[in-house]
């Protein structure tokens, strides 16, 4: 089938609500240099910019540090490129080495760790975590996708709650998936489901994770089997199942500006910045509590636009910079084991709970409902020898621990 022409406006600036929502932005000051831009949603009279020695960044490498209020941007002034920050909250700004340069890239909001996506002619995806307090650069895990014809820029978001980095990107059968990197754990593993459209042919952008309600977001352009083009709507992925549901048609806006969206953790909102049929930009403000939208001011000039989240994220997350439901973990015993496991902790009690059983690259051995009180225990006789992760998902919270079967 004939590929559509994408209807984006890929927009490089490589050239020098309600509620409140305060968001963060890079623009051109038209002179030689790149300013940062802070303003609250929809509000002209709010914008307040900084000049910086940016002369050009990276498309999408905007990140935001809600723990500390640091936005940073891969950047290039006239001495080379760097890791830029601007504080929010002092307006101070720093110009560091940098060896992480991506156009794929996330931040985890509990722990401030920087995590970016490469992909290599062979077919490799590397998923490498830099760690901004030491200046480490490090590879925690690789995906095999022979012949993916690279990465789609704008679509990944993180999990801070379970440390789960998405992204949605074709695989080696040419298929839109959602892939699923599990970060923080010893042994690095990932899940990858494909999704299920009600359009023949679609383009996904803007993932947006909502770690209050835990919820994945993404906006997604359709069209028909001709390649004709059917409209933008924001859509809710189940995770596990790869379904893509339509939160809202964004009727009247068929472009939009790449790595230009966002979104509050406080309100739940989803930001973007569209241009309507007239070619008019304006951001559009997503509601996903109740799926619907409102529209307006935008600075003319900005992408790389964030939400401020410094307030989510220090109601949210502990002092140890680690998420609380994190903490909630399963203790199986006897470990290891090779009959029979009882399973008990904090939480386990809510029921109907789905236990999923993993191996360490990622595939996954066995599904099991628990959808009664008694005391949860595990026949592991059937499973091969090795190291398995064990998730169990309940209606709250996300309960992990590691097994060895022997």
């Amino acid at each position: 089938m004939k590929r559509p022409i994408l209807l984006v406006l890929w927009v490089f600036v490589f050239s020098c609500a309600n509620a409140q929502i305060n968001l963060v932005g890079a623009g051109n000051n038209q002179g030689n240099n790149i300013e940062i831009v802070k303003w609250q949603a929809l509000d002209s009279a709010s914008v307040v910019t900084f000049p910086t020695q940016l002369e050009a960044y990276y498309l999408s490498s905007s990140v935001f540090d809600a723990w500390n209020g640091l936005y940073y941007l891969s950047g290039i002034n006239s001495t080379g490129s760097g890791l830029f920050s601007f504080n929010t909250l002092t307006n101070e700004q720093q110009f560091v080495d940098f060896t992480s340069f991506s156009n794929i890239s996330e931040i985890d909001m509990s722990t401030g760790k920087i995590y970016n996506l490469f992909a290599d002619t062979l077919g490799f995806i590397s998923i490498n975590e830099y760690d901004i307090a030491t200046g480490t650069d490090s590879l925690i895990g690789q995906v095999y996708e022979q012949g993916i014809p690279g990465l789609v820029v704008d679509a990944i978001s993180f999990d801070a709650n379970n440390g789960i980095l998405y992204y949605v990107g074709v695989d080696s059968t040419s298929s839109l998936c959602l892939f699923s990197f599990h970060v923080r754990e010893n042994d690095f593993f990932y899940e990858k489901v494909q999704l299920s459209f009600s359009a023949p042919i679609n383009n996904m952008t803007s993932l947006n994770y909502d770690n209050d309600k835990d919820l994945l977001f993404a906006m997604n352009a359709e069209f028909d089997e001709l390649g004709n083009y059917q409209g933008n709507s924001v859509v809710e992925i189940d995770i596990k199942s790869g379904e893509v549901i339509t939160r809202g048609q964004l009727t009247g806006f068929p472009y939009y500006l790449a790595a230009s969206s966002a979104y509050d953790q406080n309100t739940g909102s989803m930001l973007v910045v569209a241009f309507d049929s007239a070619f008019v930009r304006k951001m559009i403000v997503f509601n996903t509590n109740n799926n619907t939208f409102t529209t307006g001011f935008v600075p003319g000039s900005v992408s790389e636009i964030i939400c401020d989240n410094s307030e989510f994220a220090r109601s949210t997350y502990l002092l140890t910079a680690v998420s609380k439901k994190e903490q909630a973990k399963l203790v199986l015993y006897p470990n290891p084991a090779n009959e029979l496991v009882s399973i008990e902790g904090h939480g386990i009690d809510s029921l109907p709970a789905l236990l999923l059983i993993y191996q360490v690259d990622g595939k996954l051995v066995k599904e099991i409902n628990f959808n009664s009180h008694q005391l949860k225990v595990l026949d592991v006789s059937d499973m091969n020898a090795g190291i398995y992760l064990l998730h169990l998902k309940t209606q709250k919270e996300l309960l992990q621990s590691k097994l060895v079967v022997f």
